[in-house]
Protein backbone atom coordinates (compact mmCIF):
# COMPACT_ATOMS: atom_id res chain seq x y z
CA UNK A 1 0.00 0.00 0.00
CA UNK A 2 1.50 3.60 -0.39
CA UNK A 3 1.80 6.29 1.57
CA UNK A 4 -1.30 7.92 2.83
CA UNK A 5 -1.94 11.29 1.72
CA UNK A 6 -3.29 13.20 4.41
CA UNK A 7 -2.53 17.20 5.73
CA UNK A 8 -1.56 16.79 9.56
CA UNK A 9 1.19 14.01 10.01
CA UNK A 10 -0.62 13.00 13.27
CA UNK A 11 -3.73 12.19 11.85
CA UNK A 12 -1.64 10.54 8.41
CA UNK A 13 -0.34 7.87 11.91
CA UNK A 14 -3.63 7.29 12.77
CA UNK A 15 -5.13 6.83 9.41
CA UNK A 16 -1.93 4.07 8.79
CA UNK A 17 -2.35 2.55 12.81
CA UNK A 18 -6.43 1.96 11.56
CA UNK A 19 -5.81 0.40 8.32
CA UNK A 20 -3.19 -1.48 9.52
CA UNK A 21 -3.81 -2.47 13.58
CA UNK A 22 -0.60 -2.02 14.66
CA UNK A 23 3.05 -0.47 13.10
CA UNK A 24 6.91 0.15 14.56
CA UNK A 25 8.19 2.90 14.57
CA UNK A 26 10.39 2.33 12.11
CA UNK A 27 7.13 1.55 9.85
CA UNK A 28 5.70 4.61 10.97
CA UNK A 29 8.66 6.53 9.80
CA UNK A 30 8.61 4.80 6.16
CA UNK A 31 5.03 5.88 5.58
CA UNK A 32 5.82 9.13 6.92
CA UNK A 33 8.77 10.25 5.26
CA UNK A 34 10.50 11.25 8.46
CA UNK A 35 13.62 9.85 10.69
CA UNK A 36 12.49 7.58 13.48
CA UNK A 37 13.19 10.43 16.05
CA UNK A 38 11.10 12.70 14.10
CA UNK A 39 8.43 10.73 14.02
CA UNK A 40 8.46 9.24 17.99
CA UNK A 41 7.83 13.53 18.49
CA UNK A 42 4.47 12.93 16.69
CA UNK A 43 3.68 9.59 18.40
CA UNK A 44 4.64 10.83 22.21
CA UNK A 45 2.29 13.75 21.43
CA UNK A 46 -0.91 11.23 20.65
CA UNK A 47 0.15 8.69 23.64
CA UNK A 48 -0.05 11.80 25.73
CA UNK A 49 -3.62 12.76 24.12
CA UNK A 50 -4.42 9.18 25.01
CA UNK A 51 -4.99 7.97 21.52
CA UNK A 52 -2.45 5.73 20.56
CA UNK A 53 -0.31 3.28 23.23
CA UNK A 54 2.82 1.33 22.59
CA UNK A 55 2.27 -2.81 23.58
CA UNK A 56 5.52 -5.59 23.13
CA UNK A 57 4.89 -7.77 20.49
CA UNK A 58 6.47 -11.08 20.94
CA UNK A 59 9.00 -12.92 18.35
CA UNK A 60 6.61 -15.26 16.33
CA UNK A 61 8.74 -17.92 16.39
CA UNK A 62 12.70 -17.92 18.36
CA UNK A 63 14.18 -16.16 20.85
CA UNK A 64 14.28 -12.75 19.41
CA UNK A 65 14.13 -9.79 21.12
CA UNK A 66 10.49 -8.44 21.13
CA UNK A 67 9.32 -5.63 19.32
CA UNK A 68 7.37 -2.76 20.58
CA UNK A 69 4.25 -1.78 18.17
CA UNK A 70 1.77 1.08 18.44
CA UNK A 71 -1.91 0.56 18.37
CA UNK A 72 -4.90 2.79 18.82
CA UNK A 73 -6.39 3.01 22.11
CA UNK A 74 -10.26 2.87 21.96
CA UNK A 75 -10.39 6.09 22.71
CA UNK A 76 -9.20 7.17 19.13
CA UNK A 77 -12.22 5.45 17.67
CA UNK A 78 -14.00 9.04 18.12
CA UNK A 79 -11.63 10.32 15.18
CA UNK A 80 -12.81 8.35 12.61
CA UNK A 81 -16.92 8.03 10.78
CA UNK A 82 -19.32 6.32 13.40
CA UNK A 83 -22.95 6.17 12.68
CA UNK A 84 -24.06 5.23 16.27
CA UNK A 85 -24.82 8.56 17.25
CA UNK A 86 -27.12 8.56 14.41
CA UNK A 87 -28.89 5.59 15.34
CA UNK A 88 -29.42 6.70 19.16
CA UNK A 89 -31.27 9.56 17.94
CA UNK A 90 -32.86 7.74 15.06
CA UNK A 91 -34.40 4.83 18.00
CA UNK A 92 -35.11 7.78 20.36
CA UNK A 93 -37.59 9.38 17.61
CA UNK A 94 -38.81 6.13 16.84
CA UNK A 95 -39.94 4.90 20.38
CA UNK A 96 -42.92 5.68 22.34
CA UNK A 97 -42.93 7.64 25.37
CA UNK A 98 -43.69 4.74 28.03
CA UNK A 99 -41.27 2.51 25.99
CA UNK A 100 -38.81 4.71 26.61
CA UNK A 101 -39.58 5.22 29.91
CA UNK A 102 -39.51 1.52 30.75
CA UNK A 103 -35.85 1.55 28.85
CA UNK A 104 -34.11 4.18 31.48
CA UNK A 105 -35.78 2.80 34.54
CA UNK A 106 -34.20 -0.07 33.98
CA UNK A 107 -30.97 1.33 32.79
CA UNK A 108 -30.80 3.74 35.88
CA UNK A 109 -31.66 0.76 38.05
CA UNK A 110 -28.42 -1.15 36.65
CA UNK A 111 -26.01 2.12 37.20
CA UNK A 112 -27.50 2.75 40.35
CA UNK A 113 -26.69 -0.85 41.78
CA UNK A 114 -22.98 -0.33 40.33
CA UNK A 115 -22.93 3.15 42.26
CA UNK A 116 -24.39 1.69 45.70
CA UNK A 117 -21.66 -0.71 46.29
CA UNK A 118 -19.09 2.00 46.01
CA UNK A 119 -20.61 4.63 48.37
CA UNK A 120 -22.23 2.09 51.26
CA UNK A 121 -20.64 2.68 54.46
CA UNK A 122 -19.09 6.50 53.52
CA UNK A 123 -20.54 9.83 54.78
CA UNK A 124 -22.07 12.39 53.03
CA UNK A 125 -18.89 14.34 51.98
CA UNK A 126 -17.05 10.69 51.26
CA UNK A 127 -20.65 10.01 49.06
CA UNK A 128 -20.55 12.80 46.88
CA UNK A 129 -17.00 12.84 46.00
CA UNK A 130 -17.14 8.91 45.26
CA UNK A 131 -20.33 9.81 42.92
CA UNK A 132 -18.55 12.46 41.17
CA UNK A 133 -15.61 9.81 40.48
CA UNK A 134 -17.84 7.41 39.64
CA UNK A 135 -19.76 9.65 36.90
CA UNK A 136 -16.69 10.75 35.94
CA UNK A 137 -15.48 7.01 34.90
CA UNK A 138 -19.16 7.12 33.01
CA UNK A 139 -17.96 9.93 30.62
CA UNK A 140 -19.51 12.90 32.68
CA UNK A 141 -16.25 14.79 33.52
CA UNK A 142 -17.54 15.81 36.66
CA UNK A 143 -16.39 17.87 39.54
CA UNK A 144 -16.96 18.48 43.16
CA UNK A 145 -17.99 22.29 43.49
CA UNK A 146 -17.87 23.24 47.21
CA UNK A 147 -20.83 26.38 48.35
CA UNK A 148 -20.14 28.72 50.61
CA UNK A 149 -22.92 27.34 53.02
CA UNK A 150 -21.04 24.09 53.23
CA UNK A 151 -23.39 22.35 50.20
CA UNK A 152 -21.75 20.68 47.81
CA UNK A 153 -22.37 20.60 43.78
CA UNK A 154 -21.70 17.63 41.51
CA UNK A 155 -21.21 19.45 38.06
CA UNK A 156 -20.91 17.45 34.82
CA UNK A 157 -19.10 19.02 32.29
CA UNK A 158 -19.34 16.29 29.38
CA UNK A 159 -22.69 14.74 28.54
CA UNK A 160 -21.80 11.34 27.14
CA UNK A 161 -25.62 10.79 25.71
CA UNK A 162 -26.51 14.36 24.89
CA UNK A 163 -28.23 13.59 21.32
CA UNK A 164 -30.24 11.25 23.37
CA UNK A 165 -30.64 13.49 26.00
CA UNK A 166 -31.71 16.91 23.75
CA UNK A 167 -34.95 14.81 22.64
CA UNK A 168 -36.01 13.34 25.71
CA UNK A 169 -35.87 14.19 29.41
CA UNK A 170 -36.10 10.71 30.60
CA UNK A 171 -32.29 10.19 31.02
CA UNK A 172 -32.01 13.17 33.14
CA UNK A 173 -34.38 12.88 35.49
CA UNK A 174 -33.63 9.30 36.18
CA UNK A 175 -30.41 10.70 37.16
CA UNK A 176 -31.79 12.98 39.23
CA UNK A 177 -33.76 10.68 41.11
CA UNK A 178 -31.20 8.22 41.10
CA UNK A 179 -28.89 11.02 42.89
CA UNK A 180 -31.49 11.80 45.50
CA UNK A 181 -31.58 7.83 46.53
CA UNK A 182 -27.75 7.41 46.26
CA UNK A 183 -27.17 10.77 48.38
CA UNK A 184 -30.34 10.37 50.80
CA UNK A 185 -31.50 13.43 50.09
CA UNK A 186 -33.29 16.41 47.96
CA UNK A 187 -31.29 16.93 44.65
CA UNK A 188 -31.89 19.78 42.61
CA UNK A 189 -30.60 20.87 39.12
CA UNK A 190 -29.53 24.40 39.04
CA UNK A 191 -28.07 24.04 34.80
CA UNK A 192 -29.15 21.86 32.90
CA UNK A 193 -27.46 20.91 28.88
CA UNK A 194 -30.60 20.28 27.82
CA UNK A 195 -32.01 23.83 28.09
CA UNK A 196 -28.95 25.69 26.50
CA UNK A 197 -26.39 25.63 29.84
CA UNK A 198 -23.12 24.69 29.27
CA UNK A 199 -23.22 21.95 32.10
CA UNK A 200 -25.81 19.93 33.55
CA UNK A 201 -25.38 20.89 37.89
CA UNK A 202 -26.76 19.10 40.82
CA UNK A 203 -27.02 21.06 44.23
CA UNK A 204 -26.75 18.93 47.14
CA UNK A 205 -27.74 20.41 50.55
CA UNK A 206 -25.85 19.39 53.28
CA UNK A 207 -27.93 17.66 56.47
CA UNK A 208 -27.82 13.80 55.65
CA UNK A 209 -26.58 12.15 58.56
CA UNK A 210 -22.80 10.67 58.48
CA UNK A 211 -23.56 7.55 59.97
CA UNK A 212 -26.21 6.53 57.81
CA UNK A 213 -25.72 3.53 55.40
CA UNK A 214 -27.35 2.89 52.06
CA UNK A 215 -28.90 -0.21 51.48
CA UNK A 216 -30.59 -1.56 48.57
CA UNK A 217 -34.01 -2.69 48.22
CA UNK A 218 -34.82 -3.55 44.30
CA UNK A 219 -38.71 -4.03 43.83
CA UNK A 220 -40.28 -6.12 40.47
CA UNK A 221 -40.12 -3.11 38.56
CA UNK A 222 -36.21 -2.65 38.68
CA UNK A 223 -36.43 0.68 41.27
CA UNK A 224 -34.09 1.35 44.10
CA UNK A 225 -35.05 2.87 47.29
CA UNK A 226 -33.09 4.27 50.20
CA UNK A 227 -33.67 3.46 53.55
CA UNK A 228 -32.24 4.75 56.48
Amino acid sequence: MGRIEAVDRKERILLYLKAHFSATLAELAEQMGLSKQGTLRHVEALTELGLVARHVQRASSGPGRPAHVYRLTAAAADRFPQGHRELARELVDFLESDQLERFFEARTARVEAEYAGRLAGLDWGGRVRELARLATEHGHMTEVVERPDGSLALRHCNCPIQDVAARTPHPCSHEQDMYRRLLGGDVSRSTWQAEGDSSCTYEIPQGVSANREITRSVNDKGKARLNG
